[in-house]
């Protein structure tokens, strides 16, 4: 009896100190809505890095468009917003606390060396064919963004408008929001690197990350748009602290030199956000 009784006092005894026992300390939480065009370095070693800095990076990549809708709407609330086109952030008035721009990057073509494709667009990048000629190849499946949701959808087309003209553009891209050349912002390096496009318009950035060929549209393309990245630490940011732990760590500290060599090209005037 009196062995029972001790058996049942020990059980109450672990039971207990189970349940007044310090949980495990969990790494804190950033949220991070981001340009989709990012989606290589944020999720792999951007990610990586702040884990081991015992910071849980919470990252959903997108359009930035779409992404500064969703703030508006309050679909989302962010920590930190970073959007290609920082006139996105000031749309989204007192919801920002504070932002910066602070990096650039070219817009241009980019495919998969597995690409069917590829051998012609390697003469390309040698200067030995014209790059819109093999843009206008037949059956060509060329991949872009929405230009609705997406800028660089938007400077994808005011872009080979402003190369091409008006008619040899239509030619190639067919009407702006041509669905068969349309795909989501954050997929788009997935389905030319499977096969589904030949070939995508990309930011040099993205080729950079994924290791595919690019050739920049030529300048008087580029002219038409500056593509520029901006962050913004939200007003109503849950994780106030993280925000600006994750904000030193890409404008200053080692997830600027991942982003660089991601193939972002960081501006010298830009400031705390």
């Amino acid at each position: 009896m009196h062995q029972l009784t001790f058996a049942r006092l020990s059980s109450f005894v672990l039971a207990l100190a189970l349940s007044v026992a310090p949980a495990a300390a969990q790494p804190a939480a950033v949220s991070v809505l981001y340009a989709g065009s990012l989606v290589t370095p944020m999720e792999g070693p951007i990610k990586a890095d702040l884990h081991r800095q015992g910071v849980d990076f919470q990252g959903e990549p997108g359009g930035s468009a779409k992404l500064a809708n969703f703030i508006l709407a309050g679909v989302r609330s962010p920590d930190v917003f970073i959007a290609v086109d920082p006139t996105l952030l000031a749309k989204l008035g007192s919801r920002v606390a504070s932002s910066t721009t602070f990096a650039s990057t070219t817009l241009g073509v980019a495919w998969s060396p597995k690409s069917r494709y590829a051998p012609l667009f390697a003469r390309v990048a040698a200067g030995a064919e014209s790059l819109a000629k093999a843009l206008a190849t037949p059956n060509l499946k060329i991949g872009r963004t929405d230009p609705r949701l997406d800028p660089k959808g938007r400077y994808t087309v005011a872009s080979m408008n402003a190369w091409l003209g008006t008619g040899p553009a239509v030619a190639i891209l067919g009407v702006s929001e041509n669905p068969a050349q349309i795909f989501p912002e954050e997929d788009l390096l997935a389905r030319v690197d499977t096969g589904e496009a030949d070939v995508g318009f990309f930011y040099k950035t993205e080729a950079v990350a994924r290791g595919f060929p690019f050739v920049p549209l030529p300048p008087e393309a580029a002219a038409a748009a500056r593509i520029e990245y901006a962050l913004a630490i939200m007003r109503d940011a849950p994780h106030p602290q993280q925000a600006r732990t994750f904000a030193n760590f890409v404008l200053r500290g080692a997830g600027r030199a991942i982003l660089e060599r991601a193939g972002l090209t960081y501006l010298t005037a830009a400031g705390n956000p």
